[in-house]
C-alpha cells in the first residue's frame, strides 16, 4: 500500500477516470450551462483536449509502475509538488466560482473530488518521503 508502484497505479486510475469526465460528462454539462453555440464548441473542445491529456497522463503513470528506488522517489516528489500546486489552484477557482455564481454549483469542481485530490496529494508525498533510496 505504501509502495511507489501502488501510488502510480492509483494515480493512473484517477486520471483514467477523468477521461470519462471530460469525454462523456463534459458535453452534457456544456449544453446545460452554455447558451451560445460558439461557447459550447469551445468548451467541448477544451473537454476533449483535457480528456486526451488525462489519457496520456494515465498511461504514463501506468508505465511508471515498474520504477523503484531513487527514481521513483524523485518522480513522486515532483508529482506530489505539482499536485499540491493544483490543489491550491482548484480551491482558489472553486472559491471564485462560488462567489461569482452562488446558484450554479455545477460550475465548480465537486467538493468530494477536491477532497480526494487532496488525499491523493498527501498520499503521493507521504510515499515519496518514506521511500528508501
Amino acid at each position: 500500500m505504501l509502495k511507489p508502484k501502488m501510488v502510480f497505479t492509483v494515480l493512473a486510475a484517477w486520471f483514467a477516470f477523468h477521461i470519462f469526465i471530460f469525454w462523456v460528462l463534459n458535453p452534457t454539462g456544456v449544453e446545460a450551462l452554455v447558451e451560445s453555440e460558439k461557447g459550447q464548441f469551445m468548451a467541448r473542445v477544451m473537454g476533449y483536449i483535457g480528456g486526451t491529456l488525462s489519457m496520456m497522463i494515465s498511461y504514463t503513470f501506468f508505465m511508471l509502475r515498474d520504477i523503484e528506488g531513487k527514481k521513483a522517489k524523485r518522480i513522486l516528489l515532483g508529482v506530489g509538488s505539482i499536485m499540491a500546486i493544483a490543489d491550491a489552484v482548484i480551491i482558489a477557482s472553486n472559491l471564485s466560482a462560488y462567489e461569482k455564481f452562488p446558484t450554479e454549483p455545477m460550475i465548480a469542481t465537486p467538493q468530494p473530488a477536491v477532497a480526494l485530490w487532496i488525499i491523493l496529494t498527501a498520499y503521493t508525498l507521504y510515499v515519496a518521503v518514506i521511500t528508501k533510496k
